[in-house]
């Protein structure tokens, strides 16, 4: 009689974490039973991200009084230090300052591992959820699932599923999703700017924006180590005439200082050169390159990502390879044949 108990017991749990396409009002159901929430991104991370992950969690406190903590396996980047409530956030997190293990809720990651270290846990989660706004690419461990890829950004999904709670979003919940819908559509000036995200940054800004934030975070102040870098990434460019391709080759520091230290982004530089239509970026790290795509014409540049295992956007996109399979010159070689490929097409 135990047995049977037990082998019930199993496939409960079993059925439980099944991946499941969700909605919106599932979502909001999970949430508002959930005693701790526990809300994360991807490593690296960007304002969409981080931004996105607090907007969340003053949601729950706020509609559904749950107590709800945001934390990342990465470090802070420089340009995230300006945004509101970021000394809230629980960076480099470890086993020991992990939050009470109920409800995780991964945001704007597009694949689970770019999480870091937590997607080897997730079975001890009673729930994962994974939200995004971008072609999702692996959420294996994940039990419910939400994405609309005409987002602009993962702001503006958590503006949508809690816009009928519209008269709890104080200015600071409104600050910073307008901070990740604008950061994330360059200003309202990206091709991944609709109506829809027009619509919902106007509401935002009737909830009352505060505008000195929002500059603080999306206007960026250079040091003299920012101006240092910037001469540096210029000195590096390689730019093909004819092609209209360009790249950066780059390492985890530059002059000696962190890229995390740096707010100067290379893929911004360099897809703003005259001479560029197509480029990209290598951070080659210890173990790995980490490859950043951008495009200013209408090529689908994710197919080239997802052709190294990688994904994310039509105009910008990404993929991390392993060293032990690539050097850099082959890699350098592999991506100029494919654009080439794709610019020819």
């Amino acid at each position: 009689m135990a047995k049977k108990i037990v082998k019930k017991k199993n496939i409960k749990k079993s059925a439980s974490k099944k991946n499941i396409k969700t909605n919106i009002k599932e979502i909001l159901k999970t949430l508002s039973k959930a005693k701790n929430i526990t809300i994360t991104g991807h490593r690296n991370p960007d304002v969409d991200c981080i931004a996105s992950c607090l907007g969340l969690s003053l949601l729950v406190k706020k509609v559904f009084k749950r107590k709800a903590t945001v934390i990342n396996t990465d470090k802070m980047q420089r340009d995230l230090q300006n945004l509101p409530l970021i000394d809230k956030v629980i960076f480099n997190v470890s086993e020991k300052t992990l939050p009470k293990k109920d409800v995780l809720v991964v945001l704007d990651s597009g694949d689970i591992d770019r999480i870091g270290w937590i997607s080897d846990i997730l079975e001890k989660y009673n729930e994962v959820i994974f939200i995004d706004h971008h072609k999702v690419r692996n959420i294996k461990g994940v039990t419910m699932f939400y994405d609309d890829i005409k987002a602009a950004a993962t702001c503006e999904i958590i503006f949508d599923i809690f816009s009928s709670f519209l008269k709890n979003f104080d200015s600071t919940i409104a600050t910073l999703l307008y901070c990740g819908l604008s950061t994330d559509t360059g200003g309202f000036a990206f091709s991944n700017t609709t109506e829809k995200t027009l619509l919902a940054a106007s509401k935002l800004m009737g909830r009352g924006v505060i505008i000195e934030n929002l500059g603080n975070v999306v206007r960026k102040r250079y040091t003299r180590i920012d101006v240092a870098a910037l001469m540096e990434i210029y000195r590096r460019m390689i730019i093909d005439d004819d092609t209209k391709i360009g790249y950066i080759c780059l390492q985890d520091t530059i002059n000696g200082h962190s890229m995390k230290e740096i707010t100067v982004s290379a893929s911004d530089l360099l897809i703003q050169m005259e001479d560029v239509f197509i480029g990209f970026i290598i951070h080659e790290s210890e173990e790995d390159f980490r490859v950043s795509m951008r495009s200013r014409i209408n090529k689908n540049i994710r197919e080239i990502a997802e052709s190294f295992g990688g994904g994310g956007h039509p105009k910008a996109a990404g993929f991390t390879v392993s060293k032990k399979y690539w050097t850099k010159e082959k890699l350098i070689t592999e991506i100029k044949n494919k654009l080439l490929k794709l610019l020819n097409g």
